[in-house]
């Protein structure tokens, strides 16, 4: 306790030092948290329920094929809910779906269809209202629990609560809301959650719920279950297999090829099996973590300088300690407990800065246009394992920072610290050539070297995604998604409603051309099929070709006949989809490909009237033979994939869909995205409950999307560490030179009372600071190679050795480090010789 007293007179007596020290470590602590609480948040948070730890996911693993898994039924689910043997307190089910709420424009919204029992089995109540009672589960009964961020959206009223809400064909009534935060068994937050058989009574009518729900061959449910108290996941197979024998028996066709397994549940998993490990994320949290204990690096190096600074102006007090009988471990100790005490205020500090770097990141992610609506929700804020981390590395900084200083510091001369002038440290002569405060400088200056050459990749990648050009033109073309199936509508009345859109369309005002498609590059979907060579004349002598049977993976995709004039992809050979293969599949079916898969099927030859097929996955079934009429080259569908993929698009009378986006293509001169809202008034003059589920160039697609903006965000992050590092690196110069002049006031007087003009006394000084920073260059450079070899997994069209980066970056670095020795040695020139000389 009297250590601690001292230590808080001491930093309380000199708050400018106290005041830097603290902002240094918050700083580089803050950096810490931020990304700590960001890695929870995304990878380690536990799902949002009572004791997690006790939940499992159940998945079906085909037997006869190791990488396979399935979905349940419902009837799979009740079997499994009423097992006697079951090592589970509480089976529950759950599926994603897509619903239309209707309003003055019907929109697009996500539901989770759950179990009666999802929310008791998950531990979290209703904070408003109810949840689902058990007869509602099969009944297709019209009601609905709504998420707390859908209930901020209706007005958060609480009033809402017994109303209704026109959703699909027909009303729902809310019977509740969950509470801030909850997003169920996935960090994926709908906007209201339905009874199992909800979706298909709204669709479909209310009978036709309970039907479907009883076809044991419908498998779309992902099943979770609370283990009993006792059971483990470790010591759960034995009760599995026990179940596995009971799972069996109402369908013996089919449970010979399945059977039952467990595994810890991921709030990222929306598949059929366990979730894989995220190796992709795991190295970017790893990358970010790294560059982050840099920044801390650099922190505690710069607050080691001022330790040691510090310590020169009290060694003549703790040599009169010693003196006097005081114990070296006793004066190590208070010097300690002084770093402690600026660690532990720097974690707080550090906290308080994480929380608004953390908001700003938030703020960021969730908020301005191209935003999706079922983007994942993270609560960044740190839980109890992020401050356990921050106390532990307050506690390694201490030990840095500290324990250096303080070590030197106890090692007292007597005879020559006794008569030590004040300002003076003896123990570092001016002679020596290269001090442990210069090398701390070295350390800084190669740290913040890297960080600078990290910001700067990332953001050149940053801007080469925004910018990119993805090989169809952006500026002029936008698009409207429609999804006639979330009111009911068959595949036949979606696609006549596609026709007369379409139509309407074209005759609009400032329209050049109008067509639909599928997808569309860089969207939020995108089909991938297997293409095999089929029927094709044998290859000239010598070409090379695929062997027989390979299969090609390529991008598929259903567009209307002027698709590719809309978008302004050039046709290279051939022809374009006609009107007649859009009304009805024509006898011979068509394809046009891309030129890559062209030249891949075919190498050097004419592709057009050669056939290509679809492998069926079925032995008995005949492959989908097409014909090709038309090459188009290819074009960019995501961002961060090495090359532009093989592309195969059919015309919709091969495969029929109901969801469709419209692409439309303003006429020279015209504002694109004032036609999207004169668009938007015409399909709603066509059908008024029409759901338009998206409305917006492509280009504010691109740039508003879920790539350029991670991509946005990261140059952010990378570019706040490359600027936290050059600051503490330029103040740690600032401050060392300033030291050095001050405890070189004397021999500057002397120098300038001999004739020395401030000329050379600048140079003497800037010498010094060059040579510092040459070396923590070149050192820099060397770690910079190494993070731009790491980086470059993550950089869109930036190389690892990056030359603008690699010049810009040194340049940058070296002319703050010229600038910050500079103001110190300037000040050296202003020194008074006959006041250096009386100068103690």
């Amino acid at each position: 306790m009297n250590d601690l007293k001292f230590t808080i007179r001491q930093l309380l007596k000199n708050p400018g030092f106290t005041t830097i020290a603290v902002l240094t470590l918050a700083l580089g602590i803050g950096a810490n948290a931020a990304i700590l609480s960001i890695i929870n948040a995304i990878l380690l948070k536990p799902i949002y329920a009572s004791h997690p730890e006790q939940l499992v996911g159940i998945y079906q693993h085909d037997r006869d094929n190791a990488d396979a898994f399935h979905l349940f039924s419902y009837p799979d689910f009740v079997d499994l809910r009423s097992c006697a043997s079951s090592p589970f307190s509480e089976v529950f089910a759950f599926s994603r779906a897509s619903v239309a709420m209707q309003g003055e424009l019907t929109q697009e919204i996500q539901a989770n269809l759950v179990s009666a029992n999802y929310f008791s089995a998950l531990g979290i109540a209703p904070m408003l209202g109810r949840a689902f009672l058990q007869d509602e589960e099969t009944s297709g009964a019209p009601v609905a629990v709504l998420s707390f961020a859908f209930w901020k959206k209706l007005g958060a009223d609480s009033s809402l609560v017994g109303g209704t809400i026109k959703v699909g064909r027909g009303k729902l009534t809310v019977i509740g809301v969950m509470p801030r935060g909850f997003t169920g068994a996935q960090v994926l937050a709908p906007d209201l959650f339905l009874p199992l058989g909800t979706e298909d009574a709204l669709l479909s009518g209310p009978l036709a719920a309970p039907r479907r729900l009883a076809d044991r061959g419908d498998h779309r449910f992902m099943l979770m279950g609370r283990l009993k108290s006792g059971v483990s996941l470790g010591n759960v197979a034995g009760a599995l297999s026990v179940m596995n024998q009971q799972f069996a028996m109402p369908d013996p066709s089919q449970s010979r090829a399945r059977t039952l397994v467990c595994a810890t549940p991921s709030r990222f998993n929306f598949s059929d099996g366990p979730a894989r490990k995220n190796h992709g994320l795991a190295h970017i949290a790893g990358f970010a973590s790294a560059l982050a204990t840099l920044v801390l690096l650099i922190a505690c190096l710069n607050l080691a300088n001022m330790m040691l600074a510090r310590g020169a102006a009290r060694r003549k007090e703790i040599a009169v300690r010693l003196a006097l009988g005081g114990k070296r471990h006793r004066i190590l100790r208070q010097l300690l407990t002084e770093g402690f005490v600026l660690a532990l205020l720097g974690v707080v500090a550090g906290v308080l800065v994480s929380q608004v770097a953390t908001s700003l990141l938030a703020a960021s992610i969730y908020s301005g246009p191209g935003m999706p609506a079922d983007f994942p929700i993270f609560d960044f804020s740190p839980d109890r394992r992020v401050l356990i981390v921050l106390l532990l590395l307050g506690g390694v900084c201490t030990l840095f920072f500290a324990l250096g200083p303080a070590w030197k510091l106890t090692r007292v001369e007597f005879n020559s610290d006794l008569k030590q002038r004040a300002g003076e440290d003896i123990s570092d002569k001016p002679h020596r050539r290269f001090g442990v405060r210069d090398l701390f400088v070295v350390g800084q200056m190669a740290s913040t070297l890297a960080l600078l050459v990290a910001a700067a990749l990332f953001s050149r990648s940053a801007i080469n995604a925004y910018l990119a050009n993805p090989g169809f033109e952006f500026g002029s073309t936008f698009y409207l998604a429609v999804n006639p199936a979330l009111l009911g509508y068959t595949d036949a009345r979606a696609w006549e409603l596609n026709r007369a859109a379409i139509e309407h369309l074209a005759h609009m005002p400032g329209v050049e051309s109008v067509s639909s498609a599928l997808h569309i590059p860089f969207g939020s979907s995108f089909d991938a099929c297997q293409i095999q060579l089929g029927g094709a004349p044998r290859p000239l002598p010598g070409a090379i070709t695929l062997a027989e049977g390979k299969e090609i993976q390529a991008t598929y995709n259903v567009i209307g006949k002027d698709y590719f004039r809309t978008l302004g992809i050039p046709l290279r050979r051939g022809r374009e989809f006609e009107s007649r293969e859009e009304q009805v599949k024509p006898t011979q079916p068509v394809a046009i490909i891309s030129q890559n898969l062209a030249d891949q099927l075919w190498p050097g030859q004419d592709p057009l009237g050669r056939t290509l097929q679809f492998p069926s996955s079925d032995p008995q079934s005949p492959p989908r033979v097409m014909t090709v009429v038309g090459v188009v080259p290819p074009v960019q569908w995501r961002l961060f994939r090495e090359a532009r993929p093989a592309s195969i698009y059919v015309p919709p009378g091969q495969d029929r869909r109901s969801d469709y986006k419209l692409l439309v293509r303003a006429a020279p001169g015209m504002n694109a995205s004032q036609l999207v809202l004169n668009a938007r008034e015409e399909l709603h003059r066509l059908d008024p409950k029409i759901p338009l589920t998206a409305a917006t160039t492509l280009i504010a697609m691109h740039r508003d999307g879920p790539e350029v903006r991670v991509a946005r965000l990261g140059s952010l992050l990378f570019a706040a560490f490359g600027g936290l590092a050059l600051l503490l690196s330029s103040l740690g110069i600032y401050g060392l030179k300033s030291y050095v002049v001050t405890r070189r006031t004397r021999e500057i007087g002397i120098r300038i009372a001999l004739g020395a003009t401030a000329g050379k006394v600048v140079t003497m000084f800037l010498r010094e600071s060059l040579w510092l920073a040459g070396i923590g260059l070149g050192l820099g450079m060397v770690l910079a190679l190494a993070v731009g070899k790491l980086a470059v997994r993550y950089l869109y069209e930036v190389s690892a050795l990056d030359a603008v980066t690699f010049v810009a970056a040194p340049m940058l670095l070296f002319g703050v480090a010229l600038f910050a020795g500079w103001l110190p040695a300037r000040r050296a020139t202003r020194v008074d010789p006959m006041e250096a000389l009386r100068y103690e």
